[in-house]
């Protein structure tokens, strides 16, 4: 499970293009030699904000908003030790942003330090060399046919931030790739899009961090709008609101973090759009959001009831009886005992109602609470197992091959139960009739394991179990003298750690740790025989 000591955000801010620009200025506090000292005992803050409202390749349209709000976020970010804002000209070629965000790399010495990175500019999809589709940021000197060699690669992108030192990252992406707004597609790639669309969207940065928090103005491949009514695009216009005078503090402990400010923008862009632009967000923190964008933390918080993941998109929360709202999201409720509810927005139909008792400063994730549908699983298993200590001398090693009937979720949540069967094969030896006789071992093993899943995540359980079976195996002797069979049947017990991950939605990989003991009649000696085991399982739901 990914920690919360280590975090890193995505907020995929999304605008739209039109011509024109605007700016607010803000005291800038630029990176560099001056503005790089000596690692201090306390955590630093700090940002770098790019906007880009005008471009050399007449293709990529002037924006209104794009350096306004960069400015506009600066203001924002009171208390932060080092805010860089790049809007000039000369400061938005993308070889000026490259050394900036190198820069920023050796400002950053401490993984406790908060790092906030915001660009609103356009982007755009391109073919990277190979072929594949890519997002791309465009910098002032980005030229549209050729992306790959004159844009930043958002992948690129991420995989920089990602190595920062810091675990306490949000990136602002203040762009769309939906082929409007702040995004530009040729007609070929505009078609891709609407491939690709049907398919898995980009790799967020899930992929590239230890742990996230991904935000998103609008789901992939919509447009998000600017508003001249507000001068700002709208998520960000409200995103800024969530920060002033601490709008978006919904527990009351005086600070604003990056998933409360995301949480009061995203409301509030939902309403103003009538539902047209739907900001997202996808969490896996484990306790509160340490990524503190304004204020600081002076009192205990109130519980907060919450989820993030997408599998929560479309849940509303119900607390004593009272809509509080829809996940993804998180709501402060006080402490005490409360009776909660999920409903499918969709059908109306209630996946989960019980009561919990909440303490201040506590956060409880709700989707947690939701029985995973029960799921009966075919698996195919292979393996070896190798004898421990002193039972090398009675048991060989085996190569096992054998099938299983896995059934999850019953009759309790996180109960899986296996019936499993398997045959294995080695070859020893071992004294008899006055010499060291060869023999092959065949066994036949059919076992029960029980164990309790604990998810770290969406689609991946740790599983420890327990297990009995019963063996039966052949020995059989050949030698010059000497030829013959012997028949045993035993008794094993195990203690296992099984990963369970489920790649596709019928398909599971588990890889499996197996320690046992085994008591069998073998020659003179029963027992017990401790051995050790690994092994690979494919499943397949039915």
């Amino acid at each position: 499970m990914r920690r919360a000591s280590g975090i890193a955000a995505l907020a995929a801010l999304a605008a739209c293009a039109s011509v024109g620009s605007g700016e607010k200025g803000a005291a800038l506090v630029p990176f560099g030699p001056a503005g790089i000292t000596a690692q201090a005992s306390a955590p630093r803050r700090v940002a770098l904000l790019v906007g880009i409202d005008r471009f050399e390749d007449e293709r990529f349209p002037g924006l209104r908003f794009a350096a306004a709000d960069a400015r506009a976020m600066a203001g924002a970010l009171h208390g932060f030790d080092q805010v860089q804002v790049l809007t000039a000209a000369e400061q938005t070629t993308r070889a000026a942003i490259l050394a900036a965000l190198a820069d920023l790399d050796r400002a950053v010495r401490d993984p406790r330090d908060t790092v906030v990175l915001y660009l609103s500019t356009h982007g755009s999809l391109g073919r990277a060399p190979g072929g594949q589709l890519q997002r791309f940021l465009a910098a002032r000197d980005t030229r549209m046919n050729v992306l790959a060699q004159t844009a930043i690669g958002v992948d690129d992108l991420l995989q920089a931030v990602d190595r920062l030192r810091s675990r306490r990252k949000v990136v602002v992406l203040a762009t769309c790739h939906s082929g409007s707004g702040k995004s530009h597609l040729d007609d070929e790639l505009a078609a891709a899009l609407a491939e690709h669309k049907a398919a898995l969207p980009p790799a967020p940065l899930t992929e590239v961090s230890e742990a996230t928090i991904v935000l998103t103005a609008c789901a992939y491949g919509e447009t998000a709008r600017e508003s001249a009514e507000l001068g700002h695009d709208i998520y960000t216009y409200f995103f800024l609101e969530g920060l002033s005078d601490h709008r978006a503090d919904r527990d009351d402990d005086g600070a604003v973090t990056a998933s409360e400010a995301h949480d009061y923008a995203r409301d509030r862009t939902y309403a103003y759009t009538s539902g047209v632009q739907r900001p997202t967000a996808e969490s896996d923190v484990l306790g509160r959001d340490p990524i503190v964008l304004a204020g600081a933390l002076l009192r205990l918080a109130q519980p907060v009831l919450y989820s993030y993941s997408p599998s929560a998109e479309g849940l509303a929360l119900f607390v004593d009886g009272t809509e509080k709202g829809a996940l993804p999201g998180g709501v402060a409720v006080g402490a005490g005992a409360h009776e909660i509810e999920l409903r499918d927005q969709g059908s109306g139909a209630t996946l989960y109602r019980g009561s919990v008792e909440l303490a201040a400063g506590q956060r409880s994730d709700m989707t947690r609470l939701i029985p995973r549908p029960r799921d009966l699983l075919l698996v195919a298993q292979l393996g070896g197992q190798a004898p421990l200590l002193g039972a090398a001398d009675y048991l060989p090693p085996t190569l096992a091959a054998g099938a299983a009937v896995q059934v999850r979720e019953w009759p309790w949540p996180h109960l899986v139960s296996t019936l499993r069967t398997s045959y294995l094969v080695g070859a020893g030896t071992a004294p008899g009739h006055g010499e060291v006789l060869p023999y092959w071992l065949h066994a036949i093993d059919l076992g029960l394991d029980v164990g309790y899943a604990f998810a770290l995540g969406d689609r991946l359980d740790l599983t420890p179990t327990l297990g009995l079976g019963t063996p039966m195996a052949m020995r059989q002797f050949s030698s010059a003298t000497y030829r013959g069979r012997e028949l045993v049947r035993g008794t094993r017990a195990t203690l296992a750690l099984q990963l369970e991950w489920r790649v596709l939605e019928d398909l599971w990989l588990m890889p499996r740790l197996e320690l046992g003991a085994l008591a069998i009649r073998l020659g003179d000696a029963i027992g017990p025989y401790p051995y050790l085991s690994i092994g690979l399982g494919v499943g397949y739901a039915l």
